[in-house]
């Protein structure tokens, strides 16, 4: 197995993984913690290789939910195991501006890339109305549903908000969120340096180069912006969940029940 889990301890120890990690140990309600082994986050699944799908179904995972957008999809599928139930439910309210299908990327489109501006859009944008998120917890609710695992293209910002929803249905803080997000600031890392080098050689522009090392990261304007835009449309964050996800406080009781240690 590879050792990029040793950069934190929530990296499951996959070769082909990509920011692939376990929000197990976090806490949530009451003071109790996520069990570890159910809700997980990463990353495009494209690289898993066959020991890393032995090893993911023996947790076992059952359902795979893909934030991704049809061509990115097209691009890179998932490597799927047995036993898994995968669902593609694109989740980029922005999916006409840019995704992250960086292979169709330029130096003529990123020079007039606003990388500021889009992600402030982005993630005013991602919270509300989101066919993908209410299929997440959809799937939460299910009583039979085992472990599950949420992904975009490199784990941050679609599964980003998708984590964040995880972890305030469960109870948590919102520090614990801002620091769940941020912990992709580390766990990216990898890739990120990989995508980036292999981007700057086919790049001429370095005002896009830059705008893309600007997405690529994990900033906490960037989740604060969603959080504050929960607050102005709904007041809070349980009323959103409430609103937005049908998670009134009774469902969140019995999530609670399901993913949180007794």
């Amino acid at each position: 197995m590879a050792t990029n889990h040793l950069l934190h301890s929530s990296l499951l120890p996959l070769q082909g993984g990509i920011n692939f990690r376990d929000q197990g140990g976090h806490s949530g309600a009451d003071g109790r913690k996520v069990k570890s082994g159910l809700l997980l986050r990463a990353g495009s699944l494209d690289r898993l290789t066959a020991d890393d799908c032995q090893y993911l179904s023996q947790m076992p995972l059952t359902h795979i939910i893909d934030y991704r957008d049809i061509d990115e999809v097209k691009l890179k599928p998932d490597v799927i195991w047995q036993g898994v139930q995968y669902d593609n439910v694109p989740a980029n309210p922005l999916t006409d501006d840019v995704n992250a299908n960086f292979a169709k990327l330029n130096d003529e489109m990123l020079a007039k890339f606003d990388a500021v501006d889009f992600m402030s859009r982005l993630y005013h944008k991602l919270p509300f109305d989101n066919r993908a998120y209410r299929h997440l917890t959809t799937v939460m609710m299910q009583p039979e549903s085992g472990a599950l695992v949420q992904h975009c293209a490199v784990g941050k910002d679609r599964t980003g908000i998708g984590s964040a929803i995880v972890l305030l249905t469960l109870g948590a803080n919102r520090d614990t969120v801002i620091e769940d997000y941020m912990l992709t600031e580390t766990t990216l890392a990898p890739f990120r340096n990989e995508m980036m080098s292999h981007l700057a050689r086919q790049l001429n522009e370095q005002h896009g180069i830059d705008s893309l090392n600007y997405v690529m990261s994990a900033k906490e304007v960037f989740i604060g912006t969603a959080l504050k835009a929960i607050d102005k449309r709904y007041g809070n964050t349980n009323n959103w969940l409430e609103q937005e996800f049908g998670l009134t406080a009774e469902k969140r009781t019995q999530i609670q029940n399901k993913y949180l240690e007794s």
